[in-house]
């Protein structure tokens, strides 16, 4: 897939290009399913594992590429550039979820990483967010490879298998969470996460806030589950940290003007919540977990759609989305919806996710945390409906915003799957489980 668009970028054809991604993309999709339909599990050279649990991320990470794809063909000064980055950025995402090994991981991660910083620089007026960040990837990778030579030094090997403790484990276990913390936005490792999102084009925020950020949770679900499962006092940190995150990106949302900076403090906020399911340590809090990764990465990726839309007539400010609902319904629409998603509206994946999240914490005697979660959503109402009030303020003057119809399938794609998966959520639930199960059995 990498080398057909390497060629066709040569070729300068971008209409061929898009159209030969598509196909691509929507055969490993189908491959997958297969895969995930007859229980196929495999190893590949010890380093890669074809499981029920790689299955279900190669299928969320190449459908949410795939939308963000057809978001960016439209609105990419530089498709050709970011389909090629991109690629390479879903071949490192693949790694990460089939990993058996820390290095595989390690591996994965930069392969997903450096190619963004690239894509970003594509564009002449996110070159400050691309400096920002490689800078948090270089941090990153910095300390990574110092829990992985501490964690080689105490065990003797890179496998992806429960260790027993010591303190050198203890303190290889908080740097790979600091490492993967840069990755996954987590507080206060998502110091310049604003100003990166802010900076680059909207389309790229959906792919790293959508994907990029995602696989960083992942990594580090692996990481802490596989390895860390016995140690009860990081998974206490865990917790900790997941109740900074979320009561910070909402309360500093709270004060934001600028739209796409709001979201990416919203983003933040996510990740808190998504760390409850980790924390818990159990089946339920996995799947949970995931259950909540794939239906954000859909909901921010669609909202990026209506923001790239937007930020195309130099509407940033919160204030500027004023008339929205006049100048075109669907947008409205469809950005409320994702906005009461996040808020945890019944009959959406938003609410379904917090709800096994909040669940899974109680179930795991971490009631506190639940209830914290649920503090924060309260928290998160003032900010997503001083948005939709704006939108559905009457403007005077106000043109009709066309939307061009491959940004309207995107966003219709992720309007869908929030509605759908929301009234019926078994399918996503029972994948979620069967995921979270060859992860770590129930007992």
């Amino acid at each position: 897939m990498v080398l057909f668009n390497l060629v066709f970028r040569l070729l300068g054809d971008k209409k061929g290009q898009f159209g030969m991604n598509i196909v691509f993309m929507l055969l490993i999709l189908a491959s997958t399913a297969l895969m995930m339909l007859s229980g196929y599990v495999g190893v590949v050279g010890n380093v890669i594992s074809i499981n029920p649990f790689s299955e279900f991320l190669f299928a969320m990470f190449t459908a949410g590429l795939l939308v963000v794809s057809i978001i960016a063909f439209h609105y990419s000064e530089n498709y050709m550039d970011f389909a090629v980055m991109s690629n390479f950025a879903l071949l490192g995402m693949f790694a990460v979820s089939a990993a058996t090994s820390v290095i595989t991981i390690f591996l994965g991660l930069e392969l997903a990483t450096i190619p963004m910083v690239f894509a970003i620089l594509l564009s002449k007026r996110s070159i400050e967010a691309a400096a920002k960040l490689f800078i948090m990837a270089s941090i990153a990778i910095a300390v990574l490879s110092f829990a992985i030579v501490l964690f080689y030094g105490d065990t003797n090997g890179f496998a992806l298998s429960e260790y027993s403790g010591g303190e050198v484990m203890a303190f290889a276990g908080l740097l790979f969470i600091a490492a993967l913390g840069f990755e996954a936005s987590i507080f206060p490792f998502n110091v310049l996460i604003p100003d990166v999102y802010t900076g680059s084009p909207a389309y790229l925020t959906g792919m790293l806030g959508g994907l990029n950020k995602k696989v960083g949770l992942v990594a580090l679900m692996q990481i802490l589950i596989l390895i860390f499962i016995t140690n009860k006092q990081l998974f206490i940190f865990v917790a900790i940290l997941s109740v900074l995150t979320m009561t910070y990106g909402n309360v500093v949302a709270l004060v934001q003007r600028n739209t796409k900076r709001m979201l990416a403090y919203s983003s933040i906020s996510q990740a808190g919540y998504i760390l409850i399911g980790i924390a818990a340590a159990t089946p339920q809090g996995v799947a949970a977990s995931l259950f909540q990764i794939f239906s954000h990465m859909f909901i921010f990726i669609g909202m990026m759609g209506i923001v790239a839309l937007l930020e195309k007539r130099n509407r940033t400010e919160i204030d500027e989305l004023i008339g929205l609902n006049g100048e075109n319904r669907y947008a409205a629409f469809a950005m409320s919806l994702f906005m009461l998603s996040l808020i945890g509206l019944p009959f959406t994946t938003g609410f379904i996710g917090k709800l096994l999240l909040f669940l899974s914490a109680v179930n795991a005697g971490l009631v506190w945390l639940a209830v914290i979660g649920i503090i924060n959503s309260v928290i998160s109402i003032f900010y997503y409906l001083k948005a939709i009030m704006a939108m559905y303020t009457e403007k005077d003057g106000g043109r009709p915003l066309k939307m061009n119809r491959t940004l309207a399938f995107a966003v219709f794609v992720c309007v869908v799957i929030t509605i759908v998966l929301g009234v019926y959520p078994q399918p996503l639930i029972s994948l979620a489980t069967n995921a979270a199960g060859y992860m770590l059995p129930a007992t």
